[in-house]
């Protein structure tokens, strides 16, 4: 039972954040917290697990719904999210088959994704040579291009899709790659965020 409930727990922190958040989190914690993933979500500010870092190179995209204001005070709420939920659940399907992309969040009608976020945990001294270095650019452009292709792949799924009030589904989508800074907010309800001008830009 106790070793189920590790597992459950680090399932938990892995859907939530990156693979290399989540590892350092884990790394950090006690055997007392390990089995309580409540607990341990709320104590993620007071026992330090993450600090801000910045990452180079970061591929980020937003996509926004066309007409989404004027639809949505036009339908029920109820319906608003339950076309929201459903566009957005495909999206997260395209996003689980390429493991070079992560998912930031949802706000409204935007879609916030990042490509690139796990290439900076290689080991420094082979980011110091020149294979390494030419490695590095090699990763950072295909997952430029794998944001690329998410966008364009979004861009069709929402035209299969009708909004509530009857149009057909239009979105907009901005990417730009660029240095990032990431972390862990708050201690209640943790979020992982993005900041920088790259994510300005890109909205």
């Amino acid at each position: 039972l106790l070793m189920q409930q590790k597992k459950n727990h680090e399932d938990l922190l892995l859907s939530i954040f990156p693979k290399t958040v989540a590892k350092h989190m884990l790394e950090k914690q006690t055997s007392e917290t390990a089995v309580d993933s409540m607990r341990s979500l709320r104590d993620i500010d007071a026992q330090n697990y993450t600090a801000a870092r910045m990452h180079q190179n970061v591929t980020i995209l937003f996509t926004d719904i066309v007409g989404f204001t004027a639809m949505s005070q036009s339908c029920s709420p109820y319906e608003v999210m339950q076309f929201l939920h459903v566009l957005f659940s495909k999206f997260d399907r395209l996003v689980d088959l390429d493991s070079r992309l992560w998912k930031v969040e949802t706000i409204g009608d935007a879609f916030m994704l990042a490509a690139g976020l796990g290439t900076d945990d290689d080991d420094d001294g082979e980011e110091k040579s020149v294979m390494g270095s030419m490695k590095k650019r090699a990763e950072k452009a295909s997952c430029a291009m794998a944001a690329v292709s998410f966008g364009k792949a979004v861009l069709d799924e929402a035209s299969n899709h009708l909004m509530p009030n009857g149009k057909e589904c239009q979105i907009r989508a901005g990417v730009h790659t660029g240095d990032v800074c990431s972390g862990v907010v708050g201690s209640r309800m943790p979020r992982y965020c993005l900041f920088g001008d790259t994510v300005n830009t890109a909205s």
